[in-house]
């Protein structure tokens, strides 16, 4: 009679720390947290190309006005006159020109 209390008593604080694991909810927020991250990583992943492509993007634009500030130094006073020939250029198609 008293082993089988012990081993009721055994099986029953078994029963008790599984119970309180389950309410602590350490492997649920375990598992959770690893697949808000799985999902985090995999959202980068897919937008990183596109990320990437504005950045070349940027760096591109910066060239661009770098570039055009140098030709309106050099154009001088003569900076609407070129932009009426660009425009000019830009309203004709090749066999107009």
């Amino acid at each position: 009679m008293h082993k089988n209390k012990v081993h009721k008593s055994t099986r029953l604080t078994k029963r008790i720390k599984n119970l309180d694991k389950e309410l602590t909810l350490k492997e649920p927020l375990a598992q959770a947290k690893e697949q808000l991250w799985a999902n985090i990583i995999d959202s980068v992943n897919d937008i990183w190309p596109s990320i990437q492509v504005i950045f070349e993007q940027n760096d591109l634009v910066k060239e661009a006005t770098k570039a055009i500030q140098r030709v309106k130094v050099e154009l001088g006073d003569m900076l609407e006159e070129a932009t009426r020939i660009i425009q000019f250029l830009n309203s004709k198609n090749r066999y107009e020109l």
